[in-house]
């Protein structure tokens, strides 16, 4: 999907959103499919409606499922940073999200997900089957989701926690276990030198058995193996999960 986003200096730019298919070799009994993405941070090509973003790909979607392009899509995981300005001039804005999630709401059965550093909801405006985590783990379908929403950074600002509440945070989500840990701010990948932190990487490398789904600092190499964790960058990246 091509859509318009802030661009350098504040100009306006056209990007294209990625769609890949990734096999896996189990989901939970009675999941079809699932998607994970992250970083939506544009408008789409219409101007005079001038959705964000993920509205539009929310639609995209459920039109790709109706006409069978591409299979039941059972979950939809959100990794944070849905925002872009209405008038795209100047990078980096934070404001409010909470149509993103409904927009993907009221199209599929379930969304889950955590807060960017640019994300402000109405959580009293969220419909009931959304679940946004931070330090909380969920049960859908047989499948246990965790997250550690926003970055590390001063408190007293939007999705914010110091690197000693993070890293709490993240061994205890660890200890229970997740099929997939959802965050926005993800590890640093020195092989590749990729960015992120250093101490995420650390903590996988030691712990965890799962998937890991994050986005935030973009990766040209997405997919990477740290210790028993399979690691996914999903920054400006959709991606359809099916089993073989």
């Amino acid at each position: 999907m091509l859509y318009r986003t802030t661009g350098d200096k504040g100009q306006e730019s056209f990007i294209t959103l990625p769609f890949y298919r990734v096999k896996i070799d189990t989901l939970s009994r009675g999941m079809t499919s699932f998607i994970a993405t992250s970083d939506l941070q544009g408008r789409e090509q219409n101007k005079v409606s001038n959705r964000l973003v993920g509205e539009a790909i929310a639609e995209e979607l459920a039109l790709l499922q109706e006409f069978g392009e591409v299979p039941n899509i059972d979950l939809i995981l959100l990794a944070g940073d849905l925002y872009d300005f209405p008038e795209l001039g100047k990078r980096g804005g934070s404001g409010l999200v909470t149509n993103v999630w409904n927009a993907f709401a009221v199209k599929f059965k379930c969304v889950i997900g955590v807060h960017g550093n640019h994300d402000i909801v109405e959580s009293e405006l969220l419909n009931s089957n959304i679940t946004i985590l931070d330090e909380i783990t969920t049960d859908i379908d047989g499948i246990i989701v965790g997250g550690v929403g926003g970055i590390i950074g001063r408190p007293d600002r939007n999705q914010r926690k110091t690197e000693a509440h993070f890293t709490k945070a993240l061994k205890s989500e660890t200890k229970k276990q997740p099929d997939i840990t959802l965050l926005h701010q993800g590890p640093n990948d020195p092989v590749n030198k990729q960015f992120g932190q250093a101490f995420i990487l650390e903590h996988f490398e030691n712990y965890g058995e799962g998937i890991v789904i994050f986005g935030h600092c973009h990766w040209d190499i997405p997919f990477i193996q740290i210790g028993e964790n399979q690691v996914l960058n999903v920054d400006n990246r959709l991606y359809l999960f099916t089993i073989y």
